[in-house]
């Protein structure tokens, strides 16, 4: 072999042996960074697993307190007020005497009929004298019975005629009277007085208002989805900041059977206990109504994300975040009821659902390891 041939079979292996350092070291490089892909940690997630349970659904109506019993209190009869015997903040009993109108010409009127009734009575009294001598007359026969009938038994029924029709007069003299005497017809508090001494009192603007505080009760309105969910007698959470700061305990006392026809609303009546008079008529009241609901699988509520009215989950699988399309149901504000779409004990992240893709990797950590990470990374 020549020195020149020598040298050409020299420059080749040596280009081969180059050649394959190359390839081996590229083949080295991309091993090692599909290593490194294939060992890189996913993204740190919290989970829940799916479980079973019910839910309180909770609802918070608005409304005002008022009196159980109230009644706003007119005249009988026009007048001038003479006096004023209870003022706003009186308690009272029932019948008892709230005003008087001035009342001199009815007062007069029946003193004058009492005494028709007694002159009525006087009447009688000699016509029953008389009607007893003229039996006697006509049993012996000294009168004829025309007469009797005419002037003696006829005399007395006309005299029994006006004995009751002075009662009559009497009576309603008396009824005149009295309704010049403003009485309550309810024990309670006096809550409004719109009239004073001197004053005219007419037959249709209220001159008192008397409530008993003792119960109150709290209108608030339902709608036709809430109406049913309740029942008279259910007992319900009430909350009256202005007086008491403690949630208080109610009860339906009323639901209504037809909708409003303006609002289409249902109205109903929660009532409560009074006995201190801390509630007072016009104040506002939240109704707090929960009723449990029927057992469903649970997530918690921040799990869900719904976009375009499609809600989803993401459950981890090996490893991985899968989207999962749910059907919902109720939920309490924290927990929500899934209907459709998961089962018992799957695994659900519960934390960065909104940028969370199908397929992704993810890394299980607890809290502990999370706040680390969060460390290390600032």
């Amino acid at each position: 072999m020549t020195v020149k041939k020598y040298g050409i079979f020299l420059a080749t292996g040596l280009l081969i042996l180059i050649l394959s350092m190359l390839l081996g070291c590229a083949k080295e490089t991309k091993q090692n960074q599909q290593q490194a892909k294939g060992n890189q940690p996913g993204t740190g997630v919290k989970i829940v697993k799916v479980s079973e349970g019910t839910l309180k659904e909770s609802m918070t109506l608005s409304g005002t307190l008022q009196a159980l019993n109230s009644a706003n209190i007119v005249a009988k009869s026009s007048g001038k007020v003479a006096s004023i015997e209870a003022d706003v903040g009186s308690r009272i009993s029932a019948g008892q005497i709230l005003m008087s109108l001035e009342a001199d010409d009815l007062a007069a009127a029946v003193s004058a009929a009492e005494a028709n009734v007694e002159t009525a009575k006087v009447t009688y009294d000699l016509a029953l004298k008389k009607y007893e001598r003229g039996k006697e007359l006509m049993q012996s026969q000294a009168i004829a019975q025309a007469d009797f009938e005419e002037n003696y038994e006829g005399s007395l029924r006309k005299a029994q005629a006006a004995v009751k029709a002075s009662q009559s007069a009497l009576a309603q003299s008396q009824v005149r009277y009295n309704d010049t005497v403003i009485k309550s017809p309810l024990g309670g508090i006096v809550t409004a007085r719109n009239i004073e001494v001197g004053e005219l009192a007419g037959t249709s603007t209220p001159l008192f208002t008397v409530s008993n505080l003792d119960q109150v009760v709290v209108i608030v309105n339902v709608n036709e989805q809430q109406v049913n969910k309740l029942a008279e007698g259910m007992k319900v959470g009430v909350r009256v900041t202005a007086a008491n700061q403690n949630q208080l305990t109610g009860v339906v006392s009323n639901i209504a059977l037809a909708a409003d026809a303006k609002l289409k609303v249902f109205p109903i009546k929660v009532q409560l206990a009074n006995p201190d008079h801390q509630l007072k008529p016009g104040m506002f009241a939240e109704v707090l109504l929960e009723k449990e609901l029927e057992s469903s699988l649970l997530i918690p509520r921040e799990a869900v994300l719904t976009i375009d009215g499609k809600s989803r989950v993401f459950v981890v699988e090996d490893g991985v975040a899968r989207e999962r399309l749910v059907e919902t149901g109720p939920t309490d504000g924290r927990n929500i009821s899934i209907l459709k779409g998961l089962a018992k004990d799957e695994e659900i992240i519960t934390n960065n659902v909104s940028s969370m893709k199908d397929g992704q990797r993810v890394n299980i950590q607890t809290e502990g390891t999370m706040a680390k990470e969060q460390r290390r990374s600032q």
